[in-house]
């Protein structure tokens, strides 16, 4: 295996197609379906108060943040659009991805009608394939609130392990909440190879 180069890897945004779902660069146009994803109380039921935008302005600051990770050399996070206009229907990407220590942690989050379609097996699979062969991550970590038990089964399906649980560490709704880390090491991954 040739040798990572953080230059490289950075010199162009990674877009990844499945099919019938298109991993991309966030931009400005994804504001109002990234407010309207965020605003479906079965989506944010789980999510700290502070990774809620309240407004279409905030969601708008919210992609710019996320949309400019990659061009800050930070990480990388996609938008999921759809087959039929490319439309944002959900986003997944690595909220702190610490080079040296070759780790990660990822988020993801879907539109709730597009929730049992196999979508999120299929987007964060390959999401995991490109971060262990592309990436040159080692270990990649997923935080979940306690009870979210769908994202949790999404994980141990793709053959994450829960580590334990963090007591009150994210506030949601103003109530502090506990956390299950969950994580994956390269050598345990068997997921199928990219796309094409």
């Amino acid at each position: 295996m040739k040798s990572f180069s953080l230059n490289s890897f950075f010199s162009k945004f990674p877009n990844i197609d499945l099919g019938n779902i298109r991993l991309r660069d966030l931009s400005l146009r994804d504001a109002e379906n990234y407010y309207k994803l965020f605003a479906d109380p079965k989506v944010s039921e789980h999510l700290s108060d502070e990774d809620v935008p309240k407004s279409i302005a905030a969601a708008m600051e919210d992609v710019k943040f996320w949309g400019s990770v990659f061009y800050r050399k930070q990480g990388v996070f996609w938008a999921i659009g759809n087959e039929k206009d490319d439309q944002l229907i959900g986003t997944i990407g690595f909220n702190s991805w610490n080079f040296h220590n070759k780790r990660g942690e990822i988020s993801y989050d879907l539109m709730s009608e597009y929730w049992g379609q196999g979508i999120m097996t299929k987007v964060v699979t390959n999401v995991m394939v490109f971060a262990f062969s592309k990436m040159d991550m080692y270990r990649i970590e997923a935080r979940t609130m306690e009870g979210n038990e769908r994202s949790q089964k999404l994980l141990r399906k793709i053959g994450f392990k829960e580590e334990g649980i963090l007591k009150g560490y994210r506030i949601i709704n103003g109530d502090p909440k506990d956390i299950a880390l969950f994580s994956l090491i390269r050598p345990d991954f068997s997921g199928n190879l990219l796309s094409k």
